[in-house]
């Protein structure tokens, strides 16, 4: 009871948006241990918030134009920042050409140079944004590694959007880092175009987002769905995703797909299957199959009943690629039948836990292998469609990256 007294007070110490009356909420409920009445709580003022965002508009995304009529559009994934706020927190399995001592204030350089160098147009950030697994955060401090994590490209003015992994909510959610309360503080966010999605369909974020051209017709597609703690994905989820892709069925434009851990066919990766990238440990998927690779190949599927017409989801098979992160030391593409399934890399420098076993840290890489993101371009001229996709590599010569080609269409 002590403890919980003790958390009690700390989250009545929050003070951010709607938090201060949410947190002396539940800073009542604690000290009478009912739990369900704080999830309850959390709910009903989640659902406020979200409906206060629903009132903020933003401007189309646009792909650029230039004078000769071509146009493209940059996509750049960062996977697994793993961001504490503390920027002179000591960071593990440095570059082993520092010589000076890393700290998590090294990885927002990294990013600065990053993004300098790659010119994107958006950026997907897939998942570990922020450590709350293990260095547990009270609601207003993860919206503090939330901002951390984002002030880069927050200052540079460039949209962007998130998916959530499994180390971004503490194991304790009703006083710590609580993946509904993120999504609402996010969605609210002035240059972030994350959506909250269906609420209670699984997890915090299952959207979609359409890149259009400058007369306004829809140009690229991306999908974003959270993949939770271990990387179950609803049957719901699952649904939404196909019901999305059945409103898009009389279109014609490519999409890509986002989440954090990867999805269990990653495991059918084969190194004659591979297009790109290197496999340099095991595949971390869910051990449940949600079956939400099949809803992004091309079929049609029976779904729930709308009024007195049961409803029919054509799925046209319009994602080309998916992208995940989770496993830091992979960043191979390879081809699963019709659709490229993609890893990240891992661009963290954030915490670590001090273990002996490297596979048990936290915001891991090597020594010998820079840390990795991947950038997807988009393109279009007077001949033909295409999305490539190459690996930035931090401090390395970039200017000759393999490019790998995911679509290619005429124009």
């Amino acid at each position: 009871m002590r403890a919980l007294l003790i958390l009690a007070l700390a989250l009545a110490a929050v003070d951010a948006f709607w938090m201060n009356d949410l947190a002396n909420k539940v800073a009542a409920l604690l000290q009478k241990l009912e739990p369900p009445a704080i999830n309850k709580i959390i709910d009903e003022e989640v659902q406020k918030q979200l409906a206060a965002n629903s009132k903020i508009k933003r401007p189309p995304l646009v792909v650029r134009r230039v004078p000769d009529g071509s146009q493209s559009y940059r996509v750049l994934q960062v996977p697994d920042l793993h961001y504490t706020n503390w920027k002179y927190f000591p960071c593990m399995n440095k570059p082993d050409s520092m010589k000076q001592l890393c700290f998590e204030k090294h990885m927002t350089e990294m990013l600065d140079k990053m993004i300098d160098d790659t010119k994107p147009d958006f950026v997907a950030f897939t998942g570990d944004q922020i450590e709350s697994l293990w260095v547990q955060k009270t609601w207003e401090q993860s919206f503090n590694a939330i901002d951390a994590a984002s002030a880069v490209v927050n200052s540079r003015g460039l949209p962007w959007a998130m998916v959530f992994g499994n180390h971004d909510e503490s194991l304790t959610p009703l006083i710590f880092s609580n993946r509904k309360i993120m999504m609402a503080y996010i969605e609210s966010l002035p240059l972030s175009y994350t959506k909250y999605g269906p609420f209670n369909i699984g997890g915090a974020g299952n959207f979609e987002l359409t890149v259009q051209t400058p007369t306004g017709s829809n140009a690229l597609r991306m999908y974003f769905v959270d993949t939770g703690r271990d990387g179950t994905i609803t049957p719901a989820q699952v649904t939404h995703v196909k019901r999305l892709g059945a409103s898009h069925k009389n279109e014609s434009v490519p999409a890509l797909m986002f989440f954090h851990i990867p999805i269990p066919e990653y495991k059918d990766f084969k190194q004659s299957s591979l297009t790109q990238g290197t496999k340099r440990e095991d595949i971390s998927s869910s051990k449940v199959n949600s079956g939400l690779f099949d809803a992004m190949v091309e079929s049609t599927t029976p779904l729930v009943a709308q009024g007195s017409k049961p409803l029919r989801c054509i799925v046209v098979g319009d994602v080309k690629a998916t992208f995940c992160g989770h496993n830091h030391l992979n960043d191979f593409c390879f081809m699963r039948g019709s659709i490229n399934l993609c890893y990240g890399g891992g661009v963290g420098y954030g915490w670590s836990r001090w273990t002996i076993s490297p596979s048990k840290r936290v915001a891991y890489g090597k020594g010998d292998h820079p840390r990795t993101a991947r950038v997807i371009d988009w393109s279009k001229n007077a001949t033909d469609e295409a999305i490539t996709t190459w690996l930035y590599l931090h401090d390395q010569d970039n200017s000759k990256a393999a490019k790998y080609t995911i679509f290619q269409r005429p124009a």
